[in-house]
């Protein structure tokens, strides 16, 4: 049998031992099944990529792309692959409640879970148990396995390691990432944001940028969501007068109320809540604003006017003194 040894030449292999800090939320074909899997995983590394790198000439970020991830004419040029997975099994099992806050519906005021309220979509109301049950499965938090990427030629290595750096200091892996969920993380993956450059049209690091990290370190992940869950949730909320949604829909499209879509319209909220895991097992919580010109014209000063006053709302919460 012959052994090409030239096939391996100029390829480069790095390893990350990954720990998962927040439940994972990541779907396969069945999408209340969860498993890891290298598709997702390379569509957040994309994501991630486009908000460090990429260009408002989106042909010229198309084809950048594509030497990169590759495409259906040219081979990616790098690889990634899951190993050690054996630690990171699927359940279908209710989360911790969290921090619990009181909410006010028909005259009636009662306590919801700032877990569950982050997790919308992921469990329902169970009229037999009277209570939210989880429908879809999840990779529990302190569940461990490998990444490894192998770059060709080193032809873009800086950007990839780069942007998955990025992707585990302040995004996520799954559903409700943007919400916390699926936060991961790595020993070796240390990198600061980036604030600088004009605001594109799409998700990406800009001038505008800002990290909220003033929170206190907690020792459970469920405490630490919770803490800048609420956080978020009182900024938005503050907005506007309950039951008026003018400001709210501002921020991030569609809102559901009372188990309803109540506006059609959809974009993404500009801040991602994320769970590290600090060097002595603590848990600590931030947000990062990361906004984006969605507003081409008409409500664009209100937009920005908006996220000022939910960011000034997150500083005063938060304790951050700037």
């Amino acid at each position: 049998m012959s052994f090409y040894i030239s096939r391996f030449k100029g390829i480069e292999s790095q390893n990350f031992d990954i720990e998962i800090i927040t439940p994972l939320f990541l779907g396969g074909a069945d999408p209340k099944k969860a498993e890891l899997r290298v598709p997702s995983i390379k569509g957040a590394l994309r994501f991630w990529w486009r908000a460090l790198y990429g260009s408002e000439n989106l042909a010229d970020m198309k084809s950048q792309e594509a030497e990169i991830f590759g495409s259906i004419a040219k081979k990616a040029s790098f690889s990634l692959h899951i190993k050690d997975t054996q630690n990171a099994n699927s359940v279908l099992a209710d989360l911790p409640q969290g921090i619990k806050v009181p909410t006010t519906s028909k005259g009636r005021t009662f306590k919801i879970s700032i877990i569950e309220y982050l997790a919308y979509g992921l469990c329902e109301y169970n009229k037999q148990f009277k209570r939210n049950i989880y429908v879809k499965e999840h990779i529990p938090a302190g569940s461990r396995f490998k990444i490894v990427l192998r770059f060709y030629d080193n032809f873009k290595k800086d950007e990839i390691l780069n942007s998955f750096k990025v992707l585990i200091n302040f995004g996520g892996l799954g559903s409700r990432s943007r919400n916390g969920f699926g936060s991961i993380s790595s020993k070796k993956s240390s990198i600061g944001y980036k604030n600088e450059g004009t605001m594109k049209s799409y998700t990406a690091f800009s001038e505008m940028t800002k990290l909220f990290e003033k929170f206190t370190p907690k020792d459970k992940w469920e405490d630490a969501l919770s803490e800048i869950g609420k956080v978020y949730r009182k900024a938005r909320n503050n907005l506007e007068n309950k039951h008026v949604f003018e400001k709210r829909s501002l921020i991030a499209k569609p809102l559901i109320v009372k188990g309803e879509v109540n506006i059609n319209d959809r974009h993404s909220k500009p801040y991602f809540l994320h769970v590290n895991k600090l060097h002595d097992g603590k848990h600590q919580g931030q947000i990062l604003y990361m906004p984006y010109n969605y507003y081409k014209q008409g409500k664009r000063e209100e937009y920005f006017q908006a996220c000022e006053q939910v960011n000034q709302k997150i500083l005063e919460l938060s304790g951050d003194s700037r």
